[in-house]
């Protein structure tokens, strides 16, 4: 069981590196985006003060892998407003799903080396997916956020030298890659252009989060995942309201068809 847990994160996260290495590249970072991982969310939900807590043991330890914090609501029904995994049974929480006053998913954290920190966030507006941030090299600054509409990846922006700053934005439609942005120059906005080659598939595999009810290792079953805001950068709106518009760069020049 904990073999099987392991096997499951690195999968995840070597899906994670590969695709936040190998999306093409930039000499220079520039302007504002990536920072610190997003630290302005609600998380008095996951604090059990006033909550009925439930936990379950998985691998009878007698420790709890699940902690799960429920609200009383109307007619003293209950509400998930928070849910923590422990993945690896070293009694350190390793995912951490907060929920709205309706049950319904808001915001993500996902730990993936185990260092007690967290490398993956996810937010979620009315349900859906708006935004990712990662962390891929474990220094507590975004250098991969995937923006989503509609349930669609619509743009990524990744911070190629690991400066704290977007110096690389990939745009898709209709689910492809179309094209893609650079800064050069450090100067905080696209400089060259490049078209996507026709053989390019659609969505790469960064770090998806778990899709919603997938069982992770160890028997646990988290609520479902999804979603993302860098700190200080564009993107959607995280959880608790609006964080203003995307600063995305200027669109391409007019090209001629493929």
């Amino acid at each position: 069981m904990r073999r099987t847990t392991f096997e499951f994160v690195s999968v995840y996260l070597g899906a994670l590196l590969l695709a936040g290495t190998g999306c093409g590249g930039s000499s220079k970072a520039g302007g504002s985006g990536g920072g610190a991982m997003t630290s302005a969310v609600d998380k008095s939900r996951c604090n059990d003060s006033g909550k009925q807590v439930a936990q379950a043991d998985t691998n009878n330890d007698k420790k709890p892998d699940v902690i799960k914090l429920y609200t009383k609501g109307r007619d003293n029904a209950q509400t998930l407003v928070c849910k923590q995994v422990d993945l690896n049974h070293d009694g350190k929480i390793d995912i951490v799903y907060h929920y709205d006053d309706g049950g319904t998913l808001s915001f993500e954290e996902f730990d993936l080396d185990f260092d007690n920190r967290f490398d993956l966030r996810a937010f979620y507006q009315g349900g859906r997916k708006v935004r990712e941030e990662m962390d891929t090299n474990y220094d507590q600054l975004v250098d991969f956020t995937k923006y989503y509409e509609a349930d669609r990846l619509v743009r990524i922006e990744r911070d190629g030298d690991n400066n704290g700053r977007v110096d690389e934005w990939m745009y898709y439609e209709a689910g492809r890659l179309d094209r893609i942005g650079y800064d050069t120059t450090g100067a905080g906005r696209v400089d060259k252009w490049e078209r996507a080659p026709d053989d390019v598939g659609s969505e790469p595999a960064p770090g998806a989060a778990p899709a919603a009810g997938q069982q992770p290792a160890g028997g646990t079953v988290p609520p479902s995942p999804t979603a993302t805001t860098p700190g200080g950068t564009s993107g959607p709106g995280g959880p608790g309201g609006s964080v203003g518009a995307p600063t995305a760069p200027p669109a391409p020049p007019p090209t001629t068809p493929r």
